[in-house]
């Protein structure tokens, strides 16, 4: 049985808190990777010092030694100095706010699948990449201050659907570029592996898996920019029908918790719109018997969520005219079972 729980109400302010610690420590580690990635200092030139930047592979000379080249100087090593400390105070916080996390039993997401969003943000902070399937409910219980029981949030992997209207670019600090697999090594687990060539999905050594898919294009054989491959042998998003439904909904972006304490962030599709796909999952006749009763049990539970706990979503008239047709007519029939199981209900 799925179903979820309410938080109490110093869960819900640790997880705030975390929350909040995680956008600051966030926050800096945009400011260092902006401006105090590289070398900055003094060079020897013909008997002259001169000021020198290298950053990004880029060397270029700011000067001979003057007042105004050590004013740059200065500022730069105090701004350096003044963002580490900064970072490392946050990073004290987070691993304090961490442990208080675990200590309440507030763990949820994986750690693979964290170390993996929290690579991408990082790596490619403009990515529109988002959360599909069960690892989504992380960030739906997470808006609404709930958990869902175990039953709910079961898998063994995570489905990340690539937006390929446009190209996801991924670049070390150095402005090297790199691909999924190369990063998800460099800042994840090396163990990871595709099946083959061409692959779409990579699992590690303990048999966790990554999926990247993307949506099915219209028609079949249209190129889009975001298909191929980030660079050559790198992993490649499967074209699955349905998805477009999902890239094309109002994105949701929020912090979840990961097993060992740690914040995620994590954007998904609107909740509503991942309730009606699931709807429409279920009801395909070349779905998997058995997922499709996961998929049905799924929307649910996030219908009964979206309907307590998130009012501000709504399920009107306006709402059902945005979405696709093909997932209106289950999306219609789910609500009106409810309506009437509801109805039917003894009025104690």
């Amino acid at each position: 049985m799925m179903y979820f729980s309410e938080l109490d109400p110093r869960s819900v302010r640790e997880r705030v808190d975390m929350a909040q610690i995680w956008e600051a420590w966030l926050q800096a580690e945009a400011e260092r990777r902006h401006s105090f990635v590289g070398y900055l200092d003094w060079e020897e030139r013909s008997g002259r010092e001169y000021l020198y930047s290298r950053k990004k592979g880029v060397v270029k000379s700011l000067g001979r030694r003057s007042p105004e080249t050590e004013r740059i100087r200065n500022a730069f090593h105090a701004g350096r100095e003044e963002n580490a400390a900064r970072l490392a105070r946050l990073g004290a916080e987070l691993n304090r706010q961490a442990a208080v996390l675990r200590a309440l039993g507030l763990g949820r997401l994986p750690v693979s699948a964290a170390r993996i969003l929290r690579a991408i943000r990082l790596a490619a902070p403009a990515a529109t990449t988002r959360v599909i399937g069960t690892n989504a409910l992380y960030a739906y219980e997470a808006m609404a201050g709930v958990m869902f029981n175990a039953a709910s949030t079961a898998t063994g992997d995570i489905d990340i659907l690539v937006d390929d209207r446009n190209r996801l670019r991924i670049l070390t600090e150095d402005h090297e570029k790199l691909g999924l697999m190369s990063l998800i090594h460099r800042e994840v687990d090396q163990s990871f592996r595709p099946r083959g060539p061409r692959d779409f999905r990579l699992t590690n050594s303990e048999g966790y898996m990554v999926e990247f898919v993307r949506p099915e294009p219209r028609p079949i054989y249209r190129e889009m920019p975001g298909a191929a491959p980030l660079v050559e042998g790198d992993v490649e998003p499967a074209p699955i029908s349905g998805l477009q439904w999902l890239v094309n909904a109002p994105p949701v972006e929020t912090v979840v918790i990961d097993e060992r304490g740690f914040p995620t962030p994590m954007r998904a599709a609107d909740p509503r719109f991942w309730t009606a796909h699931k709807f429409w999952l279920a009801e395909r006749e070349d779905r998997d018997p058995q997922k499709k009763i996961r998929d049905r049990q799924q929307a649910l539970v996030l219908l009964d969520l979206i309907t307590s706990r998130l009012p501000q979503l709504s399920l009107d008239e306006d709402f059902k005219s945005m979405l696709p047709i093909p997932l209106q007519p289950p999306f219609d029939a789910a609500l009106q079972r409810r309506a009437d199981s509801v109805q039917s209900s003894p009025d104690w």
